[in-house]
């Protein structure tokens, strides 16, 4: 009895020393690192340069909403800028309804940079950066911060040219509804030319870039990114979640064109977001030098012809088609920032497959050893799937009272420390109150730890039912349930081999595996939705619930 206690408490010091040393991690690698002083190598990304060019881009501060006189000035300075830098500078003039919801004339302004080779065939890489604005601010973040890294990269590229051309966009209207990068797509000839796209945007004025959507060949752009490992974030979870979402980017006209390629964007400090608070004063300089760096890394390798830039005849047998590429999803996620771990979609189900053999094979070994039940399982699955819904319904209903109640807390405060971390605790409490009544009741006629073992088979089961249907609906967003799953069903198999010795430090293997995949999500999550998806951080903090729940019940 000692001997288990003593086991149970330390494995709980362990899983809160670990927990601690991720939340930290999560908060170090969370902030883009600081710009280093300017290299000699004049072919590399220049954080300072970046952000003179914005300071001569954004100009006096006006606003440049389309068919304003802000919008006007702006777009000389940028053509100014582009005579500076020696590029080929075409306009492409067309009309489009502004925000008065009258036809007024916008311009694209297409630049191009000349690669190595002396005869550049299609297809070329295109950099893309709408330099329009919404009339409430000057648009520092949104889209001032793509516009001067753009012209960056561009004299980057040319003082170190890449094998091919690249082409770069500046298009007009994208506020008022992507105009310009439909009229580009639509009437433009250079668009044929195109074979991958990236493209630069921003809703906030801080925080990591994340490449948070890719072309539909979801395999070979996680291959990519894994192999040229650039500087910005990403998840596969956050393109599925976007997918979904009403609105868009100049990369989603890009995309129903078929185009390979990469968005990017910056979400920190959502609050200034298409408001007089998006200055250069707010922009910090570490965010676009981050995403300055990852741009010109993706668009180096892409003129370089790297994969999923399509060959020469790929590109000329989709020219002659016309047709949009089949979807490929893949499950791609960076683990703090230091390497990218990817694998096809189709590897999730057989993963899931697998765990779900392995926990019912240790299961069947627990039932013969007699520390196990089958109906205790069963009715442990039934108490997870009501803590489930019961975390996603409390959530839900805390965020629509927290909204009403007409509470101003000061962002990112709010969503992050308190706001998110409250919605976990009640997800972790809806979930483990339920599971706490059937053991008390069971209690009564089975020993503790059978409670605890029918427990955890009956919350992984559970668990891997709800990766099924997440793998089906959303294959991209499988990974934060699928990863504690396998290592679950992976210690479990080796519990049940040497005789449950180690029960509590399977504990500790999985729930540590949920905190190193959910943990980086958090900060993000609460950029991205704030508190207005409620049942969804609530659900989250039940998952983590189901691989603490052993450490949460008392030792046998």
């Amino acid at each position: 009895m000692i001997d288990a206690r003593a086991t149970r408490r330390r494995a709980r010091i362990a899983v809160g020393l670990c927990a601690a040393v991720i939340i930290a991690l999560t908060a170090l690698r969370h902030f883009p690192a600081s710009i280093a002083q300017k290299s000699s190598d004049l072919g590399a990304f220049d954080g300072h340069g970046a952000v003179e060019q914005l300071q001569r881009f954004i100009g006096d501060g006006r606003s440049r909403a389309v068919a304003t006189a802000g919008h006007a000035a702006a777009l000389e300075r940028l053509r100014d800028r582009l005579a500076e830098l020696g590029c080929e500078v075409t306009d492409q003039k067309f009309f489009a309804r502004g925000w008065n919801r009258t036809a007024v004339e916008m311009v694209n302004v297409l630049a191009r940079v000349r690669g190595k080779s002396a005869n550049p065939q299609p297809p070329l890489v295109m950099l893309s950066a709408h330099y329009d604005c919404v009339p409430a601010g000057p648009g520092a973040g949104d889209n001032g911060a793509g516009v001067a890294c753009a012209l960056e990269i561009i004299r980057a590229l040319s003082a170190e040219p890449p094998a091919n051309d690249v082409l770069v966009l500046f298009p007009d209207g994208e506020e008022t509804g992507l105009c310009g990068a439909r009229a580009f797509a639509l009437e433009s000839p250079t668009w044929a030319q195109v074979g991958a796209v990236v493209n630069l945007d921003a809703r906030g004025s801080d925080g990591p870039v994340y490449i948070f959507e890719t072309g539909a060949q979801g395999a070979a752009h996680a291959a990519f990114l894994s192999a040229l490992n650039v500087p910005a974030r990403t998840t596969s979870l956050a393109a599925e979640a976007y997918r979904r979402m009403p609105n868009g980017t100049d990369f989603s006209v890009y995309m129903r064109g078929g185009r390979a390629g990469f968005n990017l964007a910056f979400i920190g400090s959502p609050r200034n977001y298409h408001t007089a608070h998006d200055t250069i004063d707010a922009l910090d300089a570490r965010t676009m030098n981050q995403m300055g760096t990852s741009a010109l890394a993706l668009v180096r390798a892409l003129a370089e012809g790297q994969p999923p830039m399509p060959s020469r005849l790929e590109f000329a047998q989709w020219t002659a088609t016309r047709g949009l590429e089949e979807v490929q999803p893949a499950v791609w996620f960076d683990v703090f920032g230091f390497f990218i771990v990817h694998w096809p979609a189709w590897l999730s189900d057989v993963l899931i497959i697998a765990s779900v053999v392995l926990l019912l094979w240790a299961l069947r070994d627990a039932r013969r050893a007699s520390v196990a039940s089958l109906i205790g399982t069963i009715v442990a699955a039934l108490g997870t799937l009501i803590g489930l819904i019961g975390a996603v319904l409390a959530g839900t209903l805390a965020s629509l009272a927290l909204a009403r109640s007409g509470i101003d807390f000061p962002w990112p405060a709010s969503s992050i420390w308190w706001g998110d971390g409250a919605l976990l605790m009640i997800g972790a409490a809806a979930m483990i109150l339920p599971s706490r009544l059937i053991a008390r009741r069971r209690l009564k006629r089975r020993a503790s730890d059978w409670v605890g073992r029918d427990a955890w088979f009956g919350g992984w089961l559970m668990l891997a039912m709800l990766a099924a249907f997440v793998a089906f609906v959303a294959p991209g967003a499988v990974h934060p349930l699928l990863v504690p799953l396998v290592i679950a069903a992976v210690v479990t198999v080796i519990a049940s081999a040497r005789g449950w010795m180690s029960a509590d430090w399977c504990a500790v293997a999985t729930a540590l595996a949920a905190l190193i995949v959910w943990a980086p999500l958090e900060p993000t999550f609460a950029d991205a939705f704030g508190l207005s998806l409620g049942g969804f951080t609530a659900l989250r903090g039940a998952c983590i619930a189901i691989a603490l729940q052993p450490l949460c019940d008392p030792a046998p």
